[in-house]
């Protein structure tokens, strides 16, 4: 019998819509001893911690690492990435305050170092970017958010 990954990360993740425009974060590969430069943009969020719902979790990492409250609606999105040292597993909530979320400071959050720019972005910026972006489903999904709101996905695999 072949070597078994362990069971998994867990992830809860914000989609936060404004207009026809999505937030994203762009987090500092440096902070955690990657390459400068490498940096990806993705979705605000983190790890689920022990004893904490996905809920809670996402709540606590959006104080964290953007300084505000968001108001999380319901669950939009579910997927899981298999990778060779483990499944992760993304659950991604809507976010319904968006507006709150245009002015973000990061100096004024705790965890704000992780990000070395946050805001919001179109899907035509997304593709003229040249930027990386992870999951690569967040630009096929976006259109489906723009046009439908909070409306769930079915799940994916990545």
């Amino acid at each position: 019998m072949g070597k078994r990954a362990p069971i998994g990360v867990i992830k809860a993740r914000g989609v936060i819509i404004h207009g026809n425009r999505i937030f994203l974060c762009k987090f500092d590969p440096t902070v955690y001893g990657g390459p400068v430069g490498s940096g990806f943009f993705g979705l605000p969020g983190g790890t689920l911690d022990p004893g904490e719902t996905l809920k809670e979790c996402l709540h606590r990492e959006i104080v964290e690492e953007l300084g505000i409250v968001g108001r999380i609606g319901p669950l939009v999105y579910s997927q899981e990435i298999i990778r060779e040292e483990h499944t992760m597993f993304d659950f991604w909530y809507w976010i319904e305050n968006a507006e709150d979320f245009l002015n973000v400071d990061l100096s004024q959050a705790t965890h704000g170092f992780e990000h070395s720019e946050v805001g919001f972005y179109t899907l035509e910026e997304f593709e003229t970017s040249g930027e990386t972006y992870k999951p690569l489903s967040v630009k096929k999904l976006l259109a489906t958010w723009i046009e439908k709101g909070p409306v769930f996905v079915e799940m994916g695999r990545e």
